[in-house]
Parts: C-alpha cells; sequence; structure tokens
C-alpha cells in the first residue's frame, strides 16, 4: 500500500543575481513500512526533496500525497530528523526528547508516557537525567530518532544522519536506527552520499541525476531483510548492488569519486 507518492513535483531556488532549478517532475512513490534511499551527486537536490516533504519548502509544481491526501501544509505525520542530532545542551535527554511535544502542543501525559518507555526500551532510560554532552555520539543519535518518533510520525525523513560520525560508530549506529525504525514500523526515506550505506538499510534505491534532478532509476535490493545493515554488507550481492549503482551515476553524471562516498 502507498504510503506516500510524488508526482512531478518542481522546485526553483530564487536568489536576486539568478534562478537555479533544483528539481525537475520528479515522481516517485514509497510503500507502507519500506525503507527507502535516495542517492545522487552533491547538490544535486535529495535535501530539496526532504525539505518539501517536510513542508519547509512548498512545491513549486506538483503534489505530495500521504495515504492518498494532498499533503499542503506541515504535518508532524511526515517528520525530518537533519544531519546532526541538534540536541540542546543546556537541555537534559528527557527534556530534548519532549521538545517536539512542547512545540506542537501536544506534551499530554499520555505522550510524555510513550516518550519515556521508548528511551527505556532502547537503552537510555538509565540517561534521561543527563545531558547531551555526557553521551557518546551513537546513544545522541539513538535520542535524536527517539525525539523524532515521540512525534509519531507516519513517515520519518533521514538527511544523512550518520555523516558526523567516525566510520566505526557510524555501522554501529545504523544498525541501531535501522533496528528501531523497523520495531516501530515506521516508513522510511535516506538521503545519503554513501552507496554502501543505501545498499545497506535500504529496501529500494532511487537515484538522482545531477541537478536538476530527475530520477535516472529505482533499484530494488534483494538481499535478505533479516540481517542487519552490518551483516548485508557482507552479501554476494551486495558489490553488484553497488557497482550497478555507481555505473549509473557515473555514466549519467559524469561524476567522480569526489561526489559519492565509495566505501564497501
Amino acid at each position: 500500500m502507498k504510503i506516500l507518492e510524488l508526482k512531478n513535483l518542481n522546485f526553483t531556488y530564487h536568489s536576486k543575481e539568478q534562478e537555479t532549478k533544483a528539481l525537475d517532475s520528479v515522481s516517485f512513490s514509497v510503500e507502507e513500512g519500506e525503507f527507502v534511499g535516495l542517492v545522487g551527486p552533491s547538490g544535486c537536490g535529495k535535501t530539496t526533496i526532504l525539505n518539501l516533504l517536510a513542508g519547509i519548502y512548498p512545491a513549486e509544481k506538483g503534489t505530495v500525497f500521504l495515504r492518498g491526501n494532498p499533503l499542503e501544509h506541515t504535518t508532524t505525520k511526515i517528520a525530518l530528523m537533519p544531519q546532526r542530532d541538534q540536541l540542546f545542551e543546556w537541555r537534559t535527554i528527557e527534556k530534548n526528547v519532549m521538545l517536539g511535544l512542547e512545540i506542537t502542543g501536544t506534551k499530554t501525559k499520555e505522550n510524555i508516557r510513550y516518550g519515556l518507555s521508548l528511551l527505556n526500551k532502547y537503552g537510555l532510560g538509565d540517561f534521561i537525567k543527563k545531558h547531551p554532552s555526557e553521551l557518546s555520539g551513537g546513544m545522541r543519535q539513538r535520542a535524536a530518532l527517539i525525539r523524532t518518533l515521540v512525534l509519531r510520525p507516519d513517515v520519518l525523513l533521514l538527511d544523512e544522519p550518520f555523516s558526523a560520525l567516525d566510520f566505526q560508530t557510524r555501522l554501529n549506529v545504523c544498525d541501531d536506527v535501522y533496528s528501531i525504525i523497523k520495531q516501530e514500523k515506521k516508513t522510511a526515506l535516506l538521503v545519503t552520499h554513501d552507496i554502501s550505506e543505501c545498499i545497506s538499510l535500504c529496501d529500494k534505491v532511487i537515484v538522482l541525476s545531477k541537478r536538476p534532478a530527475h530520477i535516472l532509476q529505482t533499484v530494488g535490493i534483494d538481499i535478505d531483510k533479516s540481517l542487519s545493515p552490518l551483516k548485508r554488507r557482507e552479501s554476494h550481492d551486495f558489490g553488484k548492488y553497488f557497482e550497478a549503482i555507481w555505473k549509473l551515476l557515473e555514466d549519467k553524471n559524469e561524476c567522480g569519486t569526489q561526489t559519492l562516498c565509495k566505501k564497501t
């Protein structure tokens, strides 16, 4: 069942000096429970798509549908998790997690209990009175995800959520985040520059062209979904998917190794 559908999305950035077309008739859909990746050259419009879905920008042309209904205004049914955790250092982990509830006016007793239950469920129950500086990078990222989940969104937008972490921590946090999203039965749309990361996490990968972005191809990832992202990297099919996506980007965009992370 389609939970999210984009139809012919167009967007142009305007400044006093020029107009820069970012998206050119982008259309795709996401099924409920899917983990979908967006890859493409730097500056091609990946984050622009997330910003449109989050309601930060209005689309120039085209329509976004959530469960078949046009998405016209910002809604907590779609929640954005940014590149950095953006936890406030002067607030405890508990108060950071409740921040979205405060902003949206939904800090009810029921939602507070839900937030605390998520913190306990995912190993942060003993740290709710701690401050972000007292947590590891992985724990901070877990807290940021719980801050997003407490809003009970239907769709999670992940904008390079692991980019600030070192490589080893990044692999472990990928496993953590994937496990939490799957246990909570959420749908996720991930933007990343790392092809390997995308393959290890996603059910399908949408490959975008250089700006203005249009879809080059959607690649289904047929690797055992019961495996963790780290174990998926060991699959004999992993390299096949990596080379296919890399070649598609290289051929169509004439992009070099500087535009995408080529770690395997």
